[in-house]
């Protein structure tokens, strides 16, 4: 991290304005190179400047000067905000290299500054995951990690965790005494009550993937009763073709749209019947499949016919998938075995917004009231380490194993939990959490 990196800040297209940003012992030194006379730098002021290179004029431009250890990285860095054409931002990252500066890999501003001890691990996965949020839940999750949510919880538990094993090596220095069973009891509620804590965490692994991918919601029912009309609706576009005769649509169809705050996938799906074509038969089967990993079903029926004369059936679905029973293509009709269905109609409008709310207060019920954040894989993985670690060590104590034993357990479980606030992280594992990011952050 001796050397000086220079990357842009804002994505290559023409607009008002574009930051190209700086980070590194050399940064001060390379831009002053860059003019004709550098003012007396305060950090966290403003400049307005024109920026040279060899004479040659290459913009006017407003900088910032951020004076290490107070820097997004640590560093000493400098932030160049240029007028938004592309050919500028690639001349002052021309000029800064050919000052002694190399161009940042992807996450390299992010990965300094968590090695420069701003911010642990699981507030630098946060920033990825504040850049790509699909909604504005996806948003506050981001946000409570980037603020330590999780972090204060693990350390809060790794204090915890240190005290029970320090309490269990004291046994250690006393060979012939065994754990007093009043001690191991209170030492098992200790350990049990981290359990609930870190099963709350893992529980939340499933919402954040939702969070990040979205919502699946798929759209089933026999052909012909106004799935790929709904399909485009709720879309708001012309994506999927329409058509009065059956067995049109023969593939599933995916598109992404956001209803209130939610990422969704929308799935359209080939009506379900018997048939003898093929094509259609494998469409139906692909349907199938679609409605095992929805995570909301809306089951459509013909709201003129009556249910007897429609073929589909809803398989068992599990525990956690929702359905909304629709009955479609209200303008023509109501038949009375479908009044207890909501009524919609994409010609008329009707039940559009009742729908979509509906959708809204289904997802929103997937979320308990208390949900902040959700963690990633990664996190996950580390989390079940210190779980399986926290449940051996209460078999261990139940078991009345030697204390050594119940500490490496236990201490193993320290471990795991450094590995998700990056206490304990290799080259390779940083590498490639970092490697997700843009250039230039």
């Amino acid at each position: 991290m001796q050397n000086t990196i220079v990357a842009p800040a804002t994505p290559p297209a023409i607009s008002a304005i574009a930051i190209v940003r700086m980070s590194g012992p050399e940064s001060l030194w390379i831009i002053n190179s860059l003019l004709k006379k550098p003012p007396y730098w305060e950090p966290q002021r403003l400049y307005y400047k024109k920026l040279f290179f060899e004479e040659e004029l290459i913009d006017d431009v407003v900088l910032s000067y951020w004076k290490s250890p107070k820097s997004y990285t640590g560093e000493d860095m400098v932030e160049i905000s240029c007028h938004g054409n592309p050919f500028i931002v690639e001349k002052i990252l021309e000029a800064c290299q050919k000052r002694g500066a190399r161009l940042a890999a992807p996450g390299e501003f992010t990965k300094r500054a968590f090695l420069n001890g701003k911010i642990d691990l699981t507030q630098a996965e946060s920033v990825i995951d504040i850049i790509h949020a699909g909604g504005s839940l996806a948003l506050k999750s981001a946000q409570a990690l980037q603020s330590g949510g999780l972090s204060r919880v693990l350390l809060a538990i790794r204090e915890e965790l240190i005290d029970i094993v320090s309490e269990l090596e004291a046994y250690i220095d006393f060979p012939e005494e065994d754990i007093q069973p009043r001690v191991g009891e209170q030492i098992i509620a200790k350990l049990s009550e981290i359990e609930k804590k870190l099963q709350n965490l893992l529980s939340s692994a499933s919402l954040s993937r939702v969070l990040k991918e979205g919502f699946t919601i798929v759209l089933a029912g026999s052909p012909n009763v106004g799935k790929s009309s709904l399909f485009n609706a709720l879309l708001k576009e012309n994506r999927a073709i329409v058509s009065p005769h059956p067995g049109t649509t023969r593939d599933t169809i995916e598109a992404e749209c956001r209803i209130s705050s939610f990422l969704v996938k929308i799935v359209d799906t080939a009506g379900q019947r018997q048939s003898v074509d093929e094509i259609e038969a494998e469409g139906i089967r692909r349907a199938k499949e679609a409605v095992k990993k929805g995570d909301l079903i809306i089951h459509l029926v013909s709201a003129p016919d009556p249910p007897s004369s429609d073929p589909f059936v809803l398989d068992e679905l599990l525990p956690e998938q929702r359905v909304i029973l629709v009955a479609s293509k209200a303008d023509l009709g109501i038949h009375p075995l479908n009044q207890e269905r909501l009524a919609v109609s994409v010609v008329t409008g009707r039940g559009m917004e009742e729908l979509e709310e509906k959708i809204k207060d289904i997802l929103t019920g997937f979320f308990p009231r208390d949900f902040s954040y959700g963690i990633n894989s990664r996190q996950a993985v580390a989390i079940e380490k210190v779980l399986t670690a926290i449940k051996r060590g209460i078999m261990g104590i139940r078991e009345k194993r030697l204390p050594e034993l119940i500490s490496s357990e236990l201490r193993y479980g320290l471990e795991a939990i450094g590995e998700v606030v990056g206490f304990t992280s290799s080259e390779d594992i940083l590498d490639k959490i970092f490697q997700k990011f843009c250039i230039g952050k």
